[in-house]
Formats: structure tokens, sequence, C-alpha cells
């Protein structure tokens, strides 16, 4: 693995507070993510609330486990919602290597990469 990824997470809709809130707790009870995902949550001050609200989750991979483990975790926490449509979150991967980031898009949707691919790394 070249440089770290940065992952952002960021949820839309009238619930994205609520959505992000479990993302993150759900990502930070993972064991398999420990010394792998280092997890930053953003918040925001919104005029007229009480406390800041979560505006959104950077996620810095700093190892080829966690490139493998963060991916399974979200669609993991992805399921465990039980809506029919899944949660409105949207994920930008930043990182120096476009196939890296590529893969790891791939797998943040669920999508199950393709044998030839795995055997010519």
């Amino acid at each position: 693995m070249g440089e770290r990824l940065r992952i952002r997470f960021q949820a839309d809709g009238p619930d994205q507070e609520q959505e992000l809130r479990s993302l993150l707790g759900w990502l930070t009870d993972d064991r398999a993510l420990r010394g792998h995902v280092a997890l930053e949550p953003v918040l925001a001050d919104t005029p007229g609330r009480m406390s800041p609200e979560l505006e959104l989750i950077f996620a810095v991979v700093s190892s080829a486990a966690g490139v493998l483990q963060l991916p399974l975790s979200y669609l993991a926490w992805r399921r465990s919602r039980g809506q029919s449509t899944p949660p409105a979150v949207t994920v930008q991967v930043v990182g120096a290597d476009p196939a890296e980031v590529e893969d790891l898009v791939r797998r943040l949707r669920g999508e199950v990469p393709d044998e030839s691919d795995e055997a010519q790394a």
C-alpha cells in the first residue's frame, strides 16, 4: 500500500446526523479496524442548536488490512440498517494510487473483485 487513503463519509437527507452517528459507532466498535483505520468525526456548529452536529467522518486507512476490512464493515453497517433503500451516505476516496482507490471504491459498493484481477496482483 502506498500513501494513506483518506475516505470521507457524508450523509444527505433529514436523518443525516443520525446515520453518520450510527456509522461512526459501528466503525468505532469494529475491532478488526483498530490500528488500521483512524476515524475523525468532523463537527459543525449550526445556529439554533445547543451542541455541534456531526457533519462528516474521515477515515484514514494506514494499512492493507484496513483497506480490506473497512469496506466489509461499511457494507455490514448498511445491511444492519434494515431498510429497503440503503442510507444516503456519500463515500469519497482520496489516495495516491488510482488503481488502489478504484479497488477500494468497488469494495465499498459491494462489488466482488474479478478473480483475474487478483491473479495478476
